[in-house]
């Protein structure tokens, strides 16, 4: 698609404001214009005569172990005031496509416009500012920095650059955290000036922390003060590149503008707190407007932490999730100490919340029940460590990066595996989980009314662990084979998934249903946790056995939790996992959507942040594509008589597939190989003649393929293209 067109086709899914945000600051999501670069966050706010912008970067944090004391914190912002403006409409575009923030502010003698981007290449914020009419305006800007919270501040001038430093580095840290914003005006001789007609003036800042340079400070005042009209040019020109390659990685057309709204606007949301391979977004992304985020805004590990990089894999936008497995790696002593300290077992146990090298947010004295879980808040779960293994083979399996499997994936899995081996119970002739909590045993509140919430200690067989140890042993044996190592152990694990107990059932409303435990809870009034063993642990698929199938359909149906407070990253994908209906799930899709969303495209909940970011993405590739199951099935759980189509999303056994389903026919496969592994296709044209050719630069040859159980499967090399086509005559 040529520039132009696509510009226009993104242009539909803008964020439009119109009128100023009403949740900024806020302790969870903000409802402002969002813009970012995978590490520095702004957000916008204020009425039009005092624009406020917010700048927040994910390696901002507080380390201090009291509770809620530990978390990401807000680092400072710019001011920038028209008093011109007063009274003023106010019109914000949130363009996707160039990724910056276009505000027109029209008053009854001036008409501004305020153009604000993040440049994708450098951790430099720019605003342009240009107005219409016969008079000048003034203008008066001041950079701010956040006080208090046990911080040291400082500001000063160098020339025309204005700086601000904020710092955590008391002795009672884990580690030290210190940032700046320099800010300067160009051609403006200072921060007061008067805006001309038709001439632009541009305000930059240059965000910097000692996790990026040790002279941080005079690093963003060298830097900033580098910055003229020219370097703009540039900085616009390479960031509006990085943008158009991003965007170029994949596409849909469901014919849904709503949908595709959303698609890609979590993709957006991703790609501007998500890049910084050093640390990962915390639950609120990188836009952090106060020092008191809800839940520490730390990485909650049973669920919240994993769930905003479910879309990602299968959009072929792997690369955004590289900050994924740091914290996680970072963890591992503690993982290892807890393990055996408090329940004599090898490899790795995890606790709910932790913080970026190793921190955990909450610990010792400042749980208020100290007498549980020696003070931490694993909330009675056994699960957070091998929940978070999810992630790592979904990103094995789309990738096949051997080198990602053998330096980072398998000595995790490895990790979670031996302490799985040692806490699984051998009895009669099946593996049980005793003592591991479906939902969280609410351990950090003072006192209880009464000894029930203890029993949640004594849950057997919650649905959850039963599905991700599955996929665990399930990935390790795969990996194991693909790397050569561990054969004296595959048998162990071999044996665990034939003998893992089966999922527990019940009766309710008339029909059989996944039970949350063996003894225990059987359901909860919310949250979709009798359905995550399907997503995203991936336990079910459309493979299983028809009766399993059968039960996970009419549990969702019988929980019917399509809202629900922690639900949405899961109960969509879920259903199109199994086959539900998917008329039900695009209706009700739809509906979160329109009910539960920003302006800024955030889909948000009361519990949620950039864990929603993966609820429309996943839910709609899963539709249009499913390769979970080593199987790519086209189109499988999507209304025939809509049409759709999809341009490289990504599929297991890293493939890039592109396709399209028209007049109720699917009418093309275009499979890349990326690591030349056989490929398997459900056959999208029964009884009809098939051909696939092998594309290779300019050439084109038939290849040869099989045909079984109506699955076609073919030989493919690494690089390479294969095209799928139909004979038009039946045979």
């Amino acid at each position: 698609m040529k520039s132009a067109e696509w510009n226009e086709k993104m242009a539909k899914y803008n964020g439009i404001f119109k009128e100023p945000p009403r949740k900024v600051p806020s302790d969870k999501v903000v409802d402002g214009p969002l813009m970012g670069n995978g590490d520095v966050g702004v957000v916008l706010s204020g009425l039009p005569e005092r624009q406020r912008l917010w700048i927040s970067k994910v390696d901002f944090w507080k380390t201090k172990r009291i509770y809620p004391n530990g978390s990401p914190c807000l680092l400072g912002g710019i001011d920038i005031q028209i008093p011109a403006l007063e009274n003023a409409s106010y019109d914000a575009e949130q363009r996707l496509h160039e990724a910056s923030v276009v505000s027109t502010f029209r008053g009854d003698s001036a008409l501004v416009t305020m153009t604000s981007w993040v440049s994708a290449t450098e951790n430099a914020v720019v605003v342009e500012l240009v107005c219409e009419g016969q008079a000048a305006i003034p203008v008066k800007v001041d950079l701010w920095v956040q006080q208090g919270h046990e911080s040291e501040t400082e500001n000063g001038k160098h020339g025309d650059v204005s700086w601000v430093s904020r710092k955590f580095t008391g002795a009672d840290l884990d580690w030290p955290t210190e940032g700046a914003v320099a800010m300067c005006c160009i051609g403006s001789g200072g921060n007061s000036f008067e805006l001309q007609p038709g001439i632009k003036t541009y305000i930059i800042a240059y965000v910097l922390t000692n996790h990026d340079e040790k002279d941080y400070v005079q690093e963003s005042i060298g830097r900033v003060g580098l910055i003229d009209e020219s370097r703009v040019g540039s900085l616009r020109s390479e960031h509006e590149n990085w943008w158009s390659q991003f965007w170029a990685k994949s596409s849909i057309e469901i014919g849904d503008e709503l949908l595709e709204k959303f698609w890609y606007g979590s993709h957006y949301i991703m790609a501007c707190c998500s890049r910084n391979k050093s640390f990962a977004p915390g639950l609120f992304g990188s836009w952090i407007t106060t020092d008191n985020p809800a839940w520490a805004g730390d990485y909650h590990l049973n669920y919240n932490y994993q769930a905003p990089w479910w879309g990602v894999y299968s959009s072929n936008h792997i690369e955004l999730s590289e900050p994924y497995d740091t914290p996680l790696l970072e963890y591992m002593a503690n993982g290892r100490k807890y393990a055996e300290q408090y329940l004599e077992c090898g490899g790795i146990y995890y606790d709910v919340g932790i913080g970026p090298k190793g921190f955990p947010t909450v610990l010792s004295t400042t749980c208020a029940s100290v007498t549980y879980e020696h003070g931490h808040l694993f909330l009675g779960q056994k699960s957070n460590a091998a929940l978070c293994a999810v992630n790592i083979l979904m990103r094995y399996y789309y990738s096949y990066d051997l080198q990602y499997a053998g330096q980072v994936a398998y000595p995790y899995l490895i990790e979670v595996a031996n302490f799985w081996e040692d806490y699984l119970v051998f009895e009669g002739d099946r593996y049980v989980i005793y003592r591991d909590a479906i939902h969280e045993v609410p351990t950090w509140a003072e006192s209880h009314p009464n000894d029930e919430w203890l029993q949640e200690f004594e849950d057997m067989n919650p649905l959850l662990s039963l599905g991700v140890v599955r996929t665990v042993f399930r990935g390790l044996l795969d990996m194991s084979k693909e790397l050569g190592l561990n054969a004296e152990r595959r048998g162990k694990w071999e044996h665990i998934l034939e003998h893992i107990s089966d999922f527990p059932t019940f009766e309710r409303d008339g029909k059989t249903i996944f039970r949350l435990t063996e003894k225990g809870r059987d359901g909860w009034n919310d949250n979709t946790l009798a359905i995550q063993h399907i997503w995203p642990a991936g336990a079910i698929g459309l493979d299983s056995d028809p009766k399993l199938l059968e039960i996970a359909k009419d549990t969702i149906t019988v929980i019917n939790r399509w809202t629900d407070y922690n639900g949405f990253p899961t109960i969509f994908t879920s259903a199109a996992r199994v086959g539900y209906d998917p008329e039900v799930i695009l209706r009700e899709l739809r509906r979160q959507c329109l009910e539960h969303s920003f302006p800024n495209l955030f889909i948000f909940f009361g519990g949620g942040g950039i864990e929603c970011c993966s609820g429309v993405p996943s839910a709609i590739n899963e539709m249009l594509m499913q390769s979970h199951e080593h199987v790519i099935r086209l189109f499988p759980v999507w209304p025939r008589e809509r049409d759709a189509s999809f341009i490289n999303l990504r599929a297991v056994g890293a493939f890039v597939v592109s396709s399209e389903l028209s007049d109720e026919m699917i009418t093309n496969v275009d499979i890349n190989s990326e690591v030349g592994r056989t490929c398997r296709v459900l056959n999208p044209w029964p009884n009809e003649e098939i051909c696939i050719s092998e594309i290779d630069g300019d050439r084109q040859k038939k290849i040869d393929w099989k045909l079984f159980e109506n699955i076609i499967s073919f030989n493919t090399e690494a690089g390479k293209r294969y095209i799928l086509r139909r004979n038009m005559l039946r045979v």
